[in-house]
């Protein structure tokens, strides 16, 4: 389940901090992207993409610019009692890099992360591949 592969905590954000206080937060805990949120359910999220194309590029205050302003909303979630190939089908049928983990009530239990999906699965393909080399090698000693 993916609630078991999700990490935690997340590290969120208010919709009305700013987007300095964002950056600082993504720097102080060493992150990309916050989960932005309101009544624990995630609302959004910002990426230090976001940060600097939307509002330092564009020649924005970070200071005076609300996260919601430049938050991508309405984020794909995924349930933490879904599988990871639910997650799978999410990550390629939306391009999204990140997921929030919800419960069945929408609340933010977890994030997952399509680099950790993927270490997962090529750790799992290694797996099958030695589990395959050793079956066949069976086969031809028979």
């Amino acid at each position: 389940m993916i609630g078991e592969m999700a990490i935690k905590p997340v590290v969120t954000i208010a919709p009305d901090a700013s987007v300095q206080e964002a950056a600082r937060l993504m720097r102080a805990k060493k992150v990309g992207a916050l989960v932005v949120v309101n009544a624990r359910k995630p609302v959004g999220i910002l990426t230090d993409r976001d940060i600097t194309v939307d509002v330092v590029a564009a020649g924005n205050d970070p200071a005076a610019t609300a996260v919601s302003t430049v938050m991508h909303r309405g984020p794909r979630v995924v349930r933490e009692d879904q599988g990871l190939l639910d997650a799978v089908k999410i990550f390629s049928s939306t391009g999204v890099r990140r997921l929030p983990v919800v419960n069945r009530a929408g609340a933010l239990k977890g994030i997952i992360a399509l680099d950790d999906v993927l270490m997962l699965l090529g750790e799992e393909m290694g797996h099958v591949s030695t589990a395959l080399s050793r079956s066949l090698g069976r086969r031809s000693a028979a």
